[in-house]
């Protein structure tokens, strides 16, 4: 998962005293409230609407993170099980019941590998997410595991295409700018992440860097060259920002985040 947003516990209970009198009853939606408040006031980073969608995302993540490791639990049990009758079977020279546990672990297999595939990509986009991230490209200390880039993709005028024409507008932006980078990203085989909102990352091997960079850039002249048009005919102009910084193995990923 994701670094959890955290503030101090003062400050978080200085908002909840400051809010609710000690007999009074506290609603789980009273708490995130309170927590956003705080947040807020600590770092004043995001606008409080956008900081309060941010939070309640990484508590929808961590509710289906903590869903989708529960099922995985479930099936290395039931492997383990199928495994164990498969030593069985051998044992007793018993080849119908060698097969039926063959059988079961391919099931378990295929189930584990769909689990995993729903636990690391992106609901709206279909492209990697930020789970993805910290599980895979990094190490367990977040830090880079090899010498090469971080490069980034932002749409900058999304809010206005949402408050102009609609979220469903919004999401086929997300899709359309997604699916056309991912594409061409395939080629050199790396791989896209949605790392936050409208913003979307990839981390190529110094090997292949430029060939990436490449890749970055003519999406945002491919995207900028295209008429995109609304359901309803109205044609939209999609704002789009390269950015692109090397990083050597070791360094801390949300540093070099920040230096993008």
């Amino acid at each position: 998962m994701p670094k959890l947003l955290a503030i101090k516990y003062d400050t978080f209970k200085h908002e909840m005293d400051a809010n609710f009198e000690d007999t009074q009853d506290v609603t789980s939606l009273d708490i995130f409230d309170a927590f956003v408040a705080a947040f807020n006031k600590a770092t004043n980073v995001l606008e409080e609407e956008k900081l309060r969608a941010l939070i309640f995302n990484q508590f929808k993540n961590y509710g289906d993170f903590d869903k989708q490791m529960c099922e995985v639990a479930l099936s290395v049990s039931e492997i383990q099980q199928s495994t164990q009758d498969a030593i069985n079977a051998i044992d007793n020279n018993d080849a119908v019941a060698l097969k039926d546990a063959s059988s079961q672990l391919s099931k378990y297999k295929k189930r584990i590998a769909d689990l995993e595939h729903e636990m690391y990509t992106d609901e709206t986009t279909g492209v990697y997410n930020r789970k993805y991230l910290v599980n895979h490209e990094l190490d367990e200390h977040e830090q880079m595991k090899y010498d090469g880039a971080l490069m980034r993709l932002s749409i900058n005028n999304f809010s206005q295409i949402n408050k102009e024409n609609g979220h469903e507008a919004g999401d086929t932006v997300l899709k359309f700018v997604s699916k056309l980078l991912q594409k061409h990203l395939k080629t050199v085989g790396i791989d896209l992440i949605r790392y936050m909102g409208v913003q979307f990352i990839a981390l190529p091997k110094e090997l292949v860097s430029r060939k990436t960079e490449k890749i970055f850039q003519d999406t945002v002249d491919l995207v900028l060259s295209k008429k995109f048009k609304t359901h309803d005919g109205k044609i939209l102009h999609i704002d789009l920002q390269f950015d692109e910084k090397s990083f050597k193995k070791g360094e801390y990923f949300q540093e070099v985040f920040e230096e993008l």
